[in-house]
């Protein structure tokens, strides 16, 4: 009985709320079956990072690369800062010395080197590795439906 009165709560205001009948509306579009990949989309709209990565560089000068890395780099810094908060896995400062503890999640540790036996591993910190911590990605525009496109082609007409 419960799921008939919601039933008809739900028609009622689908036909007299415009914002209700949008959030409603994309319960039926379907759900993505790729990966989400705003974080490149977003990389690529305000660094260029995608561009860079697949441009043919052999031909270039070191002094040109600097300076288009350079560049590059700020502003693909400043996208991830603007939407994803980083935090190391392992705060010690690397090249420190580290012990890690029996029970470690392999999937957070990668031990390189001489490992033998079982843990406590002694070694030295070489990546602090990545971790996200929090996310606020904006919603791209709609891309006629397809999850695969990061960036749209550009044309100037004349």
């Amino acid at each position: 009985m419960n799921r008939l009165i919601l039933g008809f709560r739900t028609f009622w205001n689908v036909l007299t709320r415009g914002d209700f009948a949008a959030r409603a509306e994309r319960l039926f579009e379907p759900e993505s079956t790729g990966p989400d990949l705003r974080v490149l989309a977003v990389l690529q709209r305000d660094g260029r990072l995608i561009d860079f990565l697949m441009e043919e560089i052999d031909g270039y000068s070191n002094d040109q690369i600097g300076a288009a890395v350079r560049d590059i780099h700020r502003r693909s810094r400043k996208a991830l800062a603007d939407y994803v908060t980083l935090e190391p896995v392992m705060t010690e400062a690397e090249d420190s010395p580290v012990t890690i503890p029996s029970g470690f999640d392999p999937a957070t540790i990668r031990l390189t080197g001489n490992v033998n036996g079982s843990p406590p591993f002694h070694g030295t910190l070489k990546h602090h590795g990545w971790r996200v911590k929090a996310v606020q990605l904006p919603a791209l525009p709609a891309s006629g439906g397809d999850p695969r496109l990061l960036a749209p082609a550009e044309v100037e007409v004349s």
